[in-house]
């Protein structure tokens, strides 16, 4: 009771104050700092995922390594890279189930199973997966033996968070 009501008190001064302090201020700013990172990581990212010769060029490798993993193999090098196929493009097909039922239920009669099957071609897409490739320099496969990432300023910074991160967890542990 007397614990609960010391408790009470303490969150009352931290939300009149909406200012933390001490540890816990040191928590938020890092915890803040981190998203911050993170945040304009996922941007910098993203503005290179959108960039049409990153698309342009994914899409025409992509073809190459796909008629490549049809001879049997699936790594192809340059001077600088090499370029492995991690997952191969393909097809599915994925049922919107709602809208095949919205149509067959009031659609049931004796050809129970043909109103049934024609619903769900109607409402059937095929979606299509792209390959997943797998880049790394020759430079960091000598390195290390198996090799990092690349865009070395992101990779760098993303070692910078994730020792934050770490550093967080031991706080909490």
């Amino acid at each position: 009771m007397i614990l609960e009501n010391i408790i009470r008190k303490e969150l009352a001064n931290l939300v009149e104050s909406k200012e933390a302090k001490g540890k816990l201020a040191k928590q938020i700013d890092e915890f803040a700092e981190i998203h911050s990172q993170i945040v304009k990581l996922e941007s910098e990212i993203k503005k290179l995922k959108d960039n049409p010769k990153y698309a342009d060029s994914k899409e025409k490798v992509s073809q190459i390594m796909e008629e490549l993993k049809a001879t049997g193999q699936d790594t192809m090098e340059t001077k600088r890279f090499i370029v492995k196929i991690t997952r191969s493009g393909s097809e599915s097909e994925i049922p919107k189930y709602a809208k095949i039922l919205e149509d067959f239920l009031p659609k049931v009669s004796i050809k129970l199973r043909e109103t049934y099957s024609k619903i769900k071609e109607q409402h059937t897409t095929i979606s299509k997966k792209s390959p997943s490739l797998d880049v790394k320099s020759k430079e960091e496969v000598k390195e290390s033996g198996s090799g990092g990432g690349s865009l070395g300023g992101v990779l760098s910074s993303i070692k910078s968070v994730h020792s934050m991160i770490n550093r967080l967890k031991a706080k909490f542990d």
